[in-house]
């Protein structure tokens, strides 16, 4: 396996039926993976019109649902922390992944498919712009079973790259993922010739000039997916790649529904201290028009893990 290792996986819930998916996934991977899972939900004393008969029954009930959760995962073997806190929902959750020592985030997201709805101002979304470990995207007919994302040997994984820095730790990640539950990874990397082409020159090319641009852009997709695919055959990863054309999100999430996979996963630039906004990034874009769920890893992340190593 690569060197992330997944043994703390909290699960955000809030009782809706995302947060059901996520929950359902959360417990899914917990067990393939023989990791603790931290359910973890959050009451908002701030909420508009919470009075104080209110915030009690929401603490009750908060109180219920991750207990519930924490008795479903033990029943299965696993090792389950159930967690209350109370404030700001995406500070707190920050802030717990941190207390926990949390390797993944598994939270839930009404965003999918056709729809494309906006994830601005979601929990969801503020949380993958700025924590600093993997957040898995679950969507809200994201359900692990026979016609769902399955977590086992026999999952299909799918690593978006494009060579870049960026893209490293989200390559360590997915890699060690397969590695981890003994599945097949499909590494892709996406030539949006019609976009770069268009960068060039202002337009004004010659054929010759933009012969060189396609031939440098299909030369830097090959070596990233020969890379990854490489990375992974050297663990005891069953691994392919392939380049392919179009718009990255679009294609991205194309090619998955083709394959039949059950985990995207992308990387992004996005760090906490930093805060760097991802709105229109393609890893955005991707948990918008997936149908499947989306593993969200931040470059920070592998940062952060250098730096425990050394320590």
């Amino acid at each position: 396996m690569d060197d992330h290792e997944f043994t703390e996986i909290v699960v955000a819930t809030d009782g809706s039926d995302p947060a059901d998916a996520a929950v359902e996934t959360g417990l899914a991977l917990s067990g393939a993976l023989g990791a603790r899972l931290h359910a973890c939900t959050v009451v908002d004393p701030f909420a508009t019109g919470q009075r104080v008969t209110d915030l009690r029954a929401a603490r009750e009930d908060a109180d219920d649902r991750v207990t519930a959760i924490a008795e479903l995962a033990r029943d299965a073997g696993i090792d389950a922390e159930p967690v209350v806190r109370e404030g700001t929902p995406h500070r707190e959750l920050s802030a717990y992944l941190n207390d926990a020592g949390a390797d993944l985030l598994v939270i839930g997201t009404h965003g999918r498919g056709g729809a494309r709805r906006a994830l601005l101002g979601s929990v969801a979304e503020k949380l993958v712009r700025t924590v600093d470990v993997p957040v898995l995207v679950v969507h809200g007919g994201d359900l692990p079973g026979e016609d769902g994302p399955r977590w086992s040997a026999d999952a299909e994984i799918l690593l978006a790259t494009d060579g870049s820095d960026a893209a490293a730790t989200a390559e360590r990640t997915g890699v060690a993922l397969a590695g981890a539950l003994g599945a097949h990874l499909s590494a892709v990397s996406v030539v949006n010739e019609a976009g770069a082409v268009a960068n060039v020159g202002g337009g004004l090319l010659t054929d010759e000039t933009v012969s060189a641009v396609r031939r440098a852009l299909d030369e830097r997709a090959s070596d990233a997916v020969d890379a990854v695919v490489a990375r992974a055959r050297e663990t005891g990863i069953d691994a392919d790649g392939e380049v392919i054309g179009g718009e990255p999100s679009r294609a991205i999430c194309g090619y998955a529904s083709d394959a039949g996979a059950d985990v995207i996963v992308v990387g992004t630039h996005g760090r906490g201290g930093i805060r760097r906004v991802v709105l229109g990034s393609v890893a955005e874009r991707v948990i918008r028009g997936a149908d499947r769920p989306v593993l969200v890893v931040p470059a920070a992340a592998g940062a952060f893990a250098e730096e425990e190593a050394e320590e």
